[in-house]
């Protein structure tokens, strides 16, 4: 028999069938995507607990019947009216219908920051206004878990809920990854880091770019998240003298269709609905303004 040497890609297969092992199956403080099997409408149940259940019009489903169970298994209400197929949440599902303390930075949003900061792994990114912590998982995952995020918000409350979506999601995978922080950005971000991007998600970014320009890398970026026109006027005025230039303002608009079979009245034939659906957040939500930081403002003794 002949024995070869393990290699390097032959341990990442072994821990990604890890992983796919360890998550094949729910547990006690999962989250479970629950997909009812007439309507498709989906539900998000968790984190699962004994002597816990999900009320449902069709009848009622106990966490625990849940528990042990595989992805994609189907399972009925206890009274057998309704059915349902279990799924593993996307991160889109997880920050849309997790509990919240404000209004979160929508996926559709969150996605476009990440690809304008232009994140690799094991990038560092400060993030003012941590909020729910919507985009922090977004920007962890980007980063991945060679990189570092610090977020800061001066509401406790706030960074409190985030931490708790944090260390929830995907059985905490990013949570060292994360590093919160409360008070003022200017305070408490690390000053011995130099950042690969920043994001500001707060009333009045522009008394803060210039004060948080030295912690930024030159020739990367910081992006403001700003609900009215007026804010990127006021920013636009701030950073005239600054060495700074504005990249992009982009407004990120998702329209969703509702695609799908329905029967006819008084016939038995199925005909197509296709149509857009009227969903909010799909719509306006805020300008993303793009700076990119043109030159270094420290200079040497």
């Amino acid at each position: 028999m002949i024995f070869t040497r393990p290699t390097i890609r032959s341990f990442s297969f072994l821990q990604q069938q890890c992983r796919f092992r360890l998550f094949s199956t729910f547990q006690a403080g999962d989250f479970c995507m629950l997909r009812e099997l007439k309507s498709n409408r989906k539900y998000l149940i968790g984190p699962l607990e004994e002597g816990q259940h999900k009320d449902h019009k069709g009848g009622i489903i106990p966490h625990t019947q849940l528990m042990g169970m595989q992805v994609r298994s189907t399972v009925r209400t206890h009274n057998g009216v309704t059915g349902f197929m279990l799924h593993k949440p996307t991160l889109d599902e997880y920050v849309v219908n997790v509990p919240r303390s404000c209004t979160p930075i929508y996926p559709k949003d969150a996605s476009t920051i990440v690809q304008m900061l232009d994140i690799e792994p094991g990038h560092q990114i400060l993030e003012a206004g941590t909020g729910n912590g919507a985009l922090t998982l977004y920007l962890s995952r980007a980063v991945s878990t060679q990189g570092r995020i610090h977020t800061c918000d001066i509401r406790e409350g706030h960074s409190n809920t985030a931490k708790k979506h944090v260390q929830r999601y995907e059985r905490g995978k990013y949570k060292d990854t994360v590093s919160f922080h409360i008070g003022d950005v200017c305070d408490v971000a690390p000053k011995e880091t130099l950042f690969d991007g920043i994001v500001l998600d707060m009333p009045e970014p522009s008394a803060y770019v210039e004060k948080l320009l030295p912690l930024l890398k030159n020739d990367r970026f910081i992006v403001c998240y700003l609900p009215n026109m007026t804010q990127v006027l006021d920013l636009t005025r701030t950073i005239q003298n600054l060495p700074i230039v504005l990249e992009s303002c982009i407004e990120a608009e998702w329209k969703e269709w509702d695609v799908r079979a329905t029967q006819v009245r008084s016939t038995e034939e199925l005909a197509w609905v296709c149509r857009p659906k009227n969903f909010d957040v799909k719509g306006h939500t805020a300008f993303l303004t793009k700076l990119r930081k043109t030159e270094s403002i420290t200079t040497d003794n």
